[in-house]
């Protein structure tokens, strides 16, 4: 009796629709020997992965080739014009997933890890889903800033205390257009202008906003990520954050080309990096993995956070926004 009830189970698992998809995308992977992977990770971050991805698919000759978002897309488009397919894999931010999305590029294969996945990390058409995320919080100083004064919420930073005193990313476009958003389109663009006439400072780079938090050349930060001041935490700079709604998500998209020269590669990797495997080796770079099964390092880094994302109409809509934060912070 024992032995059938094993039996069965056995057979239940093996007929299911993912387990049989599975099995053959492994070998039709090995036979096509290649997978290419476009990617914004770091060098080092995206060799770990692939390596891990090798042991464990030796047959595969997998590669990444690493640059910067709006880079990697010029390349993508390029070669694109030359009648050229090259990569398997993409991964990047979310505006660039969406443009290559409207363009065609991106194929629909849900992966049978996406289930793994809450609802706004990943796409409703299957397209793509966001391996880890980054939050943009508000950072501060904590020899500066007294704790009745660290703010509650963003209209907290209107208050005078904070003129001259608040960093902001000089470029952080999809945050501008997230919290205007958020709040409301009325209620968020009269919050941005109020903000502009407490004099913040525009610097270029986020990371670069947070270091100089902890230098005290400004108060708090609004636009850099909570992993950037908890680095600096670690290294025993003065600074502390706290999660203002809304919270710009910003998501890392995987996706398939829609001209892969290798798909069936190209799904396996996929479904690697949304494995548990995948997001542990994310987690151990100090990333924060979005697979719901796997916590980051710090449990503070996802709790109580209330995402919010931007959208394809958002994005469709982008160039105004870009221009608005231009015109309201005075940006030349």
């Amino acid at each position: 009796m024992v032995a059938k009830v094993w039996f069965l189970l056995f057979l239940a698992v093996s007929l299911t629709p993912g387990a049989a998809r599975g099995s053959q995308w492994k070998e039709q992977a090995e036979a096509e020997k290649k997978m290419v992977w476009y990617t914004t990770i770091g060098s080092a971050d995206a060799k770990m992965l692939v390596d891990e991805f090798r042991r464990r698919y030796p047959k595969i000759a997998a590669e990444y080739f690493r640059t910067g978002g709006p880079q990697l897309v010029e390349r993508i488009f390029t070669e694109a014009r030359a009648g050229r397919h090259l990569w398997d894999v993409f991964m990047n931010s979310a505006i660039y997933t969406q443009l290559l999305n409207e363009k065609g590029m991106l194929a629909v294969y849900e992966s049978p890890e996406s289930r793994y996945y809450r609802d706004g990390y990943k796409d409703p058409r299957g397209t793509w889903t966001s391996i880890y995320t980054n939050y943009a919080v508000a950072g501060y100083n904590t020899k500066l800033v007294v704790k009745e004064d660290v703010p509650k919420s963003y209209s907290d930073l209107l208050k005078r205390v904070w003129f001259g005193q608040i960093g902001l990313d000089a470029k952080s476009y999809e945050w501008f257009a997230v919290v205007v958003r958020g709040l409301g389109e009325e209620k968020g663009l009269s919050f941005m202008r109020q903000l502009a006439k407490n004099n913040p400072q525009l610097r270029n780079g986020r990371e670069l906003v947070a270091e100089l938090v902890a230098a005290g050349e400004f108060k708090l930060a609004l636009t850099a990520y909570s992993q950037n001041f908890e680095t600096l935490k670690q290294r025993g700079a003065p600074v502390d954050w706290i999660a203002l709604d809304p919270v710009y998500a910003n998501l890392h998209p995987v996706a398939l080309s829609s001209k892969a020269p290798n798909p069936n590669a190209g799904k396996l990797f996929i479904d690697f990096l949304l494995s548990k495997t995948g997001q542990e080796i994310l987690r151990a770079q100090k990333r924060i993995p979005d697979r719901i099964d796997t916590a980051p390092e710090l449990a503070r880094l996802v709790e109580g956070i209330k995402p919010a994302f931007g959208s394809p109409e958002m994005y469709g809509d982008f160039n105004r926004y870009i221009k608005l934060f231009q015109e309201t912070f005075a940006v030349k």
